[in-house]
């Protein structure tokens, strides 16, 4: 069956013949034929450089905060367990001397009424 008069074999010559054409204006337009395309990409990578530096800075002020912030919270915590300490040591201190205390006043009541014997 021909179509207009074209066989198989004209109409696949001419889809090659349309394919190289359009491969062919594909490669003019390409732009590794523009001469500012090298300068374009490199500019391009170079703010993609700026970037990724950028946020890697911020990456690490964010894990420096992170850390500051917990070395600050064991500090603290230290800090509230000396207090603790220190206030529980104080706490049986002054338990001590009021139970010497006391011992003291029994002691001299227990005198007072051996004395009255």
């Amino acid at each position: 069956m021909q179509v207009k008069g074209t066989s198989f074999n004209d109409r696949q010559e001419n889809s090659a013949k349309a394919k190289l054409e359009l491969l062919k204006r594909a490669r003019e337009k390409s732009p590794m034929n523009d001469p500012n395309f090298a300068q374009r990409m490199a500019e391009k990578a170079a703010a993609a450089a700026v970037r990724e530096k950028e946020r890697a800075e911020r990456k690490a002020a964010k894990e420096a905060e992170k850390a500051r912030l917990e070395a600050e919270r064991i500090e603290n915590e230290r800090i509230a367990a000396e207090e603790a300490a220190r206030a529980a040591a104080e706490a049986q201190a002054e338990a001590e001397r009021l139970a010497a205390r006391q011992a003291i006043e029994e002691a001299k009541a227990k005198l007072a009424q051996f004395k009255k014997r």
